[in-house]
């Protein structure tokens, strides 16, 4: 069953590609080498993003202005920033607008440009929440709303911070620094999150292989459920088959694979599809045995998942079924986009 897509995506006239400003960047050194502590000092400097610039701002101005100066940084020479991106950013803002999440979990805040760019809506969303900052003096767990990200590195959580601060989303954003796998084991303590309290919606872009790991995770401890949104980036580019197996397949699926228990070694990996036309049924009768592979980032965490939850399953790919794979790398103009999949519920 597809996903819905809001009404307002429908009547837009599909956007064009963006301009090429660098070369594939898979193979390469295109993080982690000082372009995000950059980033962070060239936003701090800008005039247009000081207090005294952004203060008589609405959020959603405010918000835009940093996300615009991080994306004209990107194009830089030797800047590539693996982000989102405009086209399937504003995506996946249209999905926070129709489907209304009050707790949203991000896996891998980077510089902070999803943050920012799905975060803004909850204020908006729910004025009366008490957000992250001050979930303390929150009157019971229900009255919670915000947007949790795990970053690894605490360099690039230090630039998600400070982008964050700039676009006046500080309050409504909380980092938390660690290995994701590890992090979602005691995220409920972290958090202060009674069961069965759950995240309405996770966005998935950090390190590729620990997506399905750190959804099974997430599955076990009770944080995804019945409703769940979640959104996965980056499975056209490079691609991320194992994810895909697993939020596609049946529970007798999943359960035949975990039967067979864990992978050694990391098997050989399943070509992406060779055309647009076979993405949207790729991936659904295997390769579920990719799935039985814990890579070692995972740090020894081992996870069954819950096999029982259903979800369905589809590409955002386009902004109408006419127009396959409009979703593009921001920077090179690879063709991209992202796996949303809902949970409908369980098998008992």
């Amino acid at each position: 069953m597809p996903i819905a897509t809001p009404t307002e995506t429908s009547v837009r006239a599909a956007p064009a590609p963006p301009p090429k400003y660098h070369e594939p960047v898979q193979g390469t050194v295109f993080h982690g080498d000082g372009r995000e502590e950059d980033l962070l000092r060239h936003l701090r400097s800008l005039p247009s993003l000081s207090p005294s610039e952004t203060s008589g701002l609405s959020l959603r101005d405010r918000s835009q202005r940093v996300l615009n100066a991080i994306h004209e940084f990107g194009k830089g020479e030797n800047r590539y920033l693996m982000s989102v991106g405009e086209t399937k950013g504003r995506q996946v803002e249209d999905l926070v607008r129709s489907k209304k999440p009050k707790l949203i979990l991000e896996l891998g805040s980077y510089v902070g440009y999803s943050g920012i760019s799905f975060s803004r809506h909850l204020p908006e969303l729910y004025h009366s929440s008490t957000f992250p900052r001050d979930w303390s003096a929150a009157p019971t767990s229900q009255d919670r709303a915000g947007y949790i990200s795990l970053e690894k590195s605490e360099v690039y959580a230090e630039t998600a911070a400070g982008a964050v601060e700039l676009a006046g989303l500080d309050k409504v954003v909380k980092i938390v620094v660690g290995s994701s796998t590890t992090s979602i084991k005691s995220l409920r303590k972290t958090l202060d999150m009674p069961r069965p309290m759950k995240f309405d919606m996770v966005f998935l872009d950090h390190l590729k292989p620990l997506y399905t790991i750190d959804l099974k995770v997430l599955e076990e401890e009770g944080l995804v459920g019945r409703g769940t949104v979640l959104v996965a980036d980056n499975v056209v580019k490079p691609g991320n088959p194992a994810y895909l197996s697993w939020v596609r397949a049946t529970p007798a699926q999943k359960r035949q694979a975990l039967n067979l228990g864990p992978l050694s070694t990391q098997p050989q990996l399943t070509p992406n599809p060779s055309s647009d036309d076979e993405w949207l049924t790729a991936f659904r009768d295997g390769p579920i045995d990719e799935t039985r592979w814990v890579p070692p980032e995972a740090e020894g965490v081992t996870s069954k998942g819950d096999p029982s939850l259903i979800y369905e399953s589809q590409m955002l790919d386009g902004w109408d079924e006419s127009q396959m794979l409009d979703g593009w790398d921001p920077y090179t103009g690879e063709k991209d986009a992202c796996e949303v999949s809902t949970c409908v519920g369980r098998e008992e």
